[in-house]
């Protein structure tokens, strides 16, 4: 029992590290490791969105009190995210689990494919805040919350610097308060309906907490083409390692 802890207290590091670095990408590791740990599909959503929204928070407020958190952005991406996460935990009970473990894959190739591109693209300044694509935004990244148990910044982090003048460092801060409130609402939901191992998300959550206050530090100091690109390698290294595991058998 004592080395199981340890395993879910290393994946939370893992998850909170990779989403106080980059704003995303946390549940996109957890859900595959903690699946690897013959958690039930269900209970490791429920548990990666509680482990992934305390993680996203404690990483939120100290950038929060910087000045980081962009709130209008906040706001209408919250706003559709929270209908999305309950219709995305609603359908999740008639799709089958090959069906959601498929779309996963696909989702976490082109989450890599993505960030491969964007690490050589310049970033453009001065373009206004529109709220209507931001609103779509929030709604996709309630949906797959709902359904795989994802945070969704790998959405949220691009739609900001694409509708946005934020910055990389703000865009990286306000997707975590866009995760801690989207994600904890589903956790809320799954609450509802399920009892998951407190013990084993006690763990998770310490992991996380740790992990995303040292990203949060490596975060001012790194970052760039290099960083980008490794985590995009390391996606498709999980997405097949999910796929050879669950599908292959």
């Amino acid at each position: 029992m004592d080395i199981l802890l340890a395993e879910y207290s290393a994946i939370g590091l893992i998850l909170g590290l990779l989403l106080g670095l980059t704003g995303a990408g946390g549940s996109l590791v957890a859900l595959p490791l903690l699946l690897s740990l013959h958690l039930p599909l269900r209970d490791a959503i429920g548990v990666s969105l509680g482990a992934v929204a305390l993680s996203a928070l404690i990483g939120a407020i100290p950038r929060a009190r910087q000045g980081m958190v962009a709130w209008r952005p906040l706001f209408w991406l919250t706003l559709t995210g929270w209908p999305g996460n309950a219709v995305g935990q609603w359908l999740g009970r008639f799709v089958p689990e090959a069906v959601l473990i498929i779309g996963f894959c696909l989702l976490v190739l082109w989450s890599a494919w993505r960030m491969w591109r964007g690490s050589s693209q310049p970033r453009q300044t001065g373009q206004a805040t529109r709220n209507g694509p931001l609103l779509g935004v929030g709604l996709a990244v309630g949906l797959l919350s709902g359904l795989m148990g994802v945070g969704g910044g790998f959405l949220i982090v691009p739609g900001l610097l694409w509708f946005t003048p934020l910055s990389m460092l703000a865009a990286t801060a306000t997707s975590m308060a866009v995760i801690a409130l989207v994600s904890g609402g589903g956790f809320l939901l799954y609450l509802s309906g399920a009892q998951p191992p407190m013990a084993q998300l006690s763990a998770l959550a310490a992991g996380g907490a740790l992990g995303v206050l040292t990203g949060n530090r490596l975060a001012m100091r790194l970052g760039g083409v290099t960083l980008q690109r490794l985590f995009a390698l390391m996606l498709v290294a999980v997405s097949l390692s999910l796929a050879l595991q669950k599908l292959l058998g």
